[in-house]
Formats: structure tokens, sequence, C-alpha cells
């Protein structure tokens, strides 16, 4: 089967990490015909991971219309969060408050005011031992995602909602990282112990390659965009991070997704409670860190969704017609309401979606592995 460059392709094209798959679920979400937990997955191909050159899934007359999904929908409800957060988005659209002097400025990503800075004379200048993620797929065999994946709902169980999506976008991304067109780096700031450190920040960063072809290892330029150039610090970062007998974990942390869709079309979302793991190899140090049983996992809740798609909707509605963005004819699929494997609990706690807990929550876990990288600077 040829593969869609509609809905496969634009993983590649975003390059913001991760998170930029889950936006393509907009699109595809329509036709997908995916049945949760009871779709069949495709395996696997040696070589290109998730190739999805493989027959689709059928059937899209089992999609969850449940009396219960549709009456949500209907509701379209969004409740104010701004819990731990003193500024920025509530979620809603609102606000979590504004800041005053001395700290004059939000961070988006903790929802916390800080000092601005100059970004011009006070960027970063050098950087902490790095790994650059040169393999990463979500997870789909539900013997792996038991085992492997975190637990969400408290049952001793992995979960992984996204798995249903692992024969669309893992041959995508198998692609991407091999060709240098997604340029992922886990920068471990500040650590000198490789063995026990009992904090720290685990810092996401978007790069390049410095070698022609790109390398999976060696040195690597960050982009800029890695940044808050209001003050300086990582728009993508795990808190909370150590690393003990050499085991890393990080999180649980939110993560503000800021993906560029187009030029003034932006999907704003929060992914929350995203834990990372992994046992650095030895040989860890400045020249960077080796990791191959990486673990990656956060939770999106649909209000956090819809939210995120009403905002690209309005301002798809805004712009004229003779310049609508492309992505704008996209916002109109369905969303298939079988992605969601979480069930949101009134304490903020999660159990697995049924019958009477409707599934409003998608976990999502991808495995990764990465190999030494050394940040040399700004990408030109």
């Amino acid at each position: 089967m040829e593969r869609s460059p509609t809905c496969l392709q634009r993983p590649v094209r975003w390059g913001v990490g991760v998170a930029a798959m889950l936006l393509a679920l907009a699109a595809c979400s329509g036709s997908s015909g995916l049945q949760g937990d009871d779709a069949p997955v495709q395996p696997d191909l040696p070589g290109d991971p998730g190739n999805a050159d493989l027959p689709d899934v059928p059937g899209d007359a089992a999609l969850d219309t449940a009396p219960e999904a549709v009456a949500d929908v209907a509701a379209d409800a969004c409740t104010p969060d701004c819990a731990g957060h003193s500024c920025g988005d509530d979620r809603c659209g609102g606000s979590c408050g504004a800041c005053t002097a001395p700290h004059t400025t939000c961070d988006p990503v903790q929802g916390k005011c800080v000092t601005t800075c100059d970004w011009a004379t006070e960027k970063p200048a050098a950087w902490g031992p790095a790994g650059h993620v040169s393999a990463l797929q979500t997870l789909a065999d539900a013997t792996v995602v038991k085992a492997t994946c975190f637990d969400y709902t408290g049952d001793g169980i992995g979960d992984n909602g996204f798995k249903a999506m692992a024969g669309q976008f893992n041959g995508p991304l198998f692609d991407a990282i091999g060709n240098g067109s997604l340029v992922l780096l886990f920068e471990l700031a500040g650590v000198t112990d490789f063995d026990n450190t009992a904090s720290f920040q685990l810092n996401g960063l978007l790069g390049a390659s410095t070698t022609t072809p790109p390398a999976t290892t060696g040195d690597f330029q960050v982009q800029e965009a890695s940044y808050i150039t209001g003050n300086c610090q990582p728009r993508y970062l795990l808190g909370g991070a150590s690393i003990m007998a050499r085991a890393l974990a990080a999180g649980p942390s939110e993560l503000h997704l800021s993906i560029p869709i187009e030029a003034d079309l932006i999907f704003d979302a929060t992914l929350i409670q995203v834990k990372a793991k992994g046992t650095l190899n030895p040989g860890a140090g400045a020249d960077g860190v080796e990791m191959t049983d990486g673990v990656l996992s956060g939770v999106l809740t649909q209000q956090q969704w819809d939210s995120a798609i009403a905002r690209l909707q309005a301002a798809c509605d805004a712009a004229p017609a003779a310049a609508k963005p492309s992505f704008c004819s996209y916002l109109n699929a369905q969303p298939d309401f079988s992605w969601y494997d979480l069930h949101v609990n009134g304490d903020g706690t999660f159990s697995a979606k049924t019958k009477d807990l409707p599934g409003d929550a998608l976990s999502v876990c991808f495995s990764f592995t990465l190999s030494k990288a050394r940040v040399v600077g700004f990408a030109p």
C-alpha cells in the first residue's frame, strides 16, 4: 500500500519531536477506522519499524459513538486548570494570572513568573552532556507495552493508547531520524556523575548534526526554537530528574507544546504526567551519553486536544478565504473517540476506560535509544 503523504509525512515536515505526531491525528482520525484497544496492531518490519506498507485496519462502523461520548462532545465544556501555575494559559483560552516586576515574564512550560533575560547577550553558551535520539518508536506489541510503558491507571500494567497508530507513524519516524530531518537531543544539564546524581533538569532540544551526511553521534548544533527567548530557558524540559546506579528517571512533569503548523498557525497543547526512564550505558562523559532502553510517556486529555483544535479553527475562520492555511481543510475531520484509552477521574487520577467511564484521555508511550552527542553551539 502506498503511504499517504497527507497523514504520514506530516510528522517529518513539522519536525518538533514526539509531540508533533499527535497533531497529525486530526487529519487521520476521521478515516482511520481504528477501534481502540481492540484494533489489530500492524507489526514492525526489520530495518523500518512500523512500515506502513501494510493493510489498513478495517471497519469504521465500530467507532466509539456511545451516548456518553456524544454527550461529552455536545457539552463542549472546558474546565480551567491552573493547579501549580501562577501565570500562563488556563487550558481553556483564559489566563492563570499576570506577572509583575521583578519577575516580568511568564514561563509557559512551568506556568511561573520568571525574570526576563536579554537573549542576545545571555543565551546559553555551553551545554551539559547530551544524547541524540537515534531511534524512536511508539511501542505496539501489547506484551511489551504492559511490561515497559508507564502505568497510569494503578493496575501495574503499562499503558499506550497510541499503539494503534504505530503502523502509520513508526515508519516516517524511522525515515526522519535516519535522514537527519528530525534531530532530538536530551541534555543532562549540569550532570557530571553518571552513576548517581540526586537532582537535575532533563532538557529536550531540537538540533542538527554538524556533518554531511548527518551523523547519529558526534557534534550537534541546537536550534534557537528550543528555547524561550524571553527567559533563556529550554522550551521542553522534565524537572525532578535523577540518576541512581545509572538508572535515569525524570518527571512527572507537564510538557507544553507550541508546534508551528504553518506561518502564524500554532498547535498549542500540554501533555501531562510526562515521564522518562532508562539506563545509562557505561562510558558516559562530556562527549555524551548512550542509552538503549529509554522510555518516554505522557497523557493528552481530550479537553487539551479539543481546546487546541478550537484555537486552530478560530485562526482558520479569521483568515481571508484566499489566504487560508492549507492545514485548515483537515480540521473538519471528525475526532475518533476510540483513541482515548483513559478516563480522567475527578481527583486527577486515571482509570481505564469502560462503558461507565468513557475515554477522555490518551496515553502515549515511546521507546528511544540515545547515542553520544556534544552540543557545540546554535545552528545558523
